[in-house]
């Protein structure tokens, strides 16, 4: 596909045993409004992952301080 479409989810039928099809991207046009939508959807998951990160690297300074030197933690 060209640039003139973004992917907007997948979809998966099932058979008629059950089993699952493989997925299949869906696309809509892309517009404004579609670039919009998009920026807003991401900048919340953004933000999460960034204090996601945060608070493991605080986590792990906290760990590694304090825990002796670097011949002390490896013997």
């Amino acid at each position: 596909m060209n640039g003139d479409f973004i992917q907007i989810g997948v979809i998966a039928a099932r058979a008629p045993d059950g089993s699952a099809l493989p997925s299949v991207p869906i696309y809509t046009r892309r517009t404004p409004e579609t670039e919009q939508a998009e920026e807003a959807a991401l900048l919340p998951v953004a933000r999460i992952f960034a204090e996601k990160m945060a608070e493991y690297v605080k986590g792990t300074k906290k760990t590694s301080r304090g825990s002796g030197s670097e011949k002390e933690r490896c013997t």
